[in-house]
């Protein structure tokens, strides 16, 4: 082995993602080998889908906390497009193409209104998206009445359920999101700009960036990303309610920085949250079949988000 090769093995022993394969790993065996249903047929498949929408919301959160923002409307925008799906297919009539074309719009328009409020208002993109979540989640009760909405095509929800080569397709639409995702920030232009915005916008403005461009574009995609997991929540359902995405949020900033991705922005890698989903999923699955208190569970989730955004600064500050 080449000293060049050597390098390379060591920096990977050093990454994030392998300290997250490892703790996923020993947490799988310890699971498979400690419970009676963990590696199940049934259970494995639930978890593929517990990750699978939680994973789409997670890369679209990982893209904004790149550019140093942040985007705690992703649950409610999921939560409107679900529901916007499910009126559209039970009381509107409407097939299921253009009614999951329509759902995943809105999660794009939503995003469009957050990058406007944040770029031509200056607003922080805390405090702007919070004020969009509670618009949002508002308007979702509005127009269901507050009511649950079922009735979707069942040729619809058949998404939900079904697997091809024993991979559920829910599963396979989040690693097609992670694919394009990977792609985007590796090899083209708006990814790499992506890390220059959140190593500062004035830096930015310096390169020739059009910073305007890029956050209208990062957080319309970042809201057709939440309208296609609305569209995946819906399938897993058969249904919409009005606190539908509740809580998405939180899972999917948590599944963002404890794959590594910086709050400060300028780092951040689809690879380590995929694997800070897997691990968020997992912990909660295996506790579960471990017949661990739910509250108990929660707690640990929140001292591993504590302890993943506590090293994120450390390295800020050796930086």
């Amino acid at each position: 082995m080449n000293k060049k090769s050597s390098n390379g093995v060591k920096h990977f022993y050093q990454t994030t993602e392998f300290s997250l394969i490892t703790i996923i790993v020993v947490l799988f065996v310890v699971s498979v080998f400690g419970t009676k249903n963990f590696f199940s047929e049934y259970n494995l498949m639930n978890l593929l889908k517990q990750c699978s929408i939680t994973g789409v919301l997670a890369i679209a959160e990982t893209l904004i906390i790149i550019t140093a923002g942040i985007d705690i409307s992703i649950g409610a925008i999921t939560g409107l497009s679900c529901m916007s799906i499910a009126m559209l297919q039970s009381q509107a009539g409407m097939g299921i193409f253009p009614s999951v074309v329509l759902a995943i719009i809105i999660g794009g328009v939503c995003g469009l209104y957050n990058a406007a409020i944040i770029y031509e208002f200056n607003v922080p993109p805390m405090i702007a998206t919070l004020g969009s979540q509670t618009i949002i989640r508002g308007a979702v009760k509005i127009i269901s009445n507050a009511k649950t909405i079922s009735g979707l095509n069942q040729k619809f929800t058949a998404l939900g359920t079904s697997a091809i080569w024993k991979m559920p397709y829910l599963a396979v639409i989040w690693v097609v999101v992670a694919i394009v995702a990977f792609l985007i920030l590796k090899y083209t232009i708006f990814g790499r700009n992506l890390y220059v915005i959140g190593s500062g916008t004035e830096v930015a403005r310096l390169s020739g960036i059009k910073v305007r461009k890029m956050f209208y574009m990062v957080y319309a995609f970042c809201g057709l990303l939440c309208g296609v997991a609305g569209v995946m929540l819906a399938a897993r359902i058969n249904s919409a309610v009005p606190t539908g995405g509740v809580g998405y949020e939180m899972d999917a900033i948590a599944a963002a920085v404890i794959g590594g991705a910086s709050l400060s922005g300028g780092r951040g890698a689809v690879t380590g949250t995929i694997l800070g989903t897997i691990l968020m999923v997992l912990i909660t699955n295996a506790g579960t079949q471990f017949g661990l208190n739910t509250f108990v569970l929660e707690v640990t989730s929140g001292v591993l988000i504590t302890l993943a955004v506590v090293l994120d600064q450390l390295k800020g500050r050796k930086a």
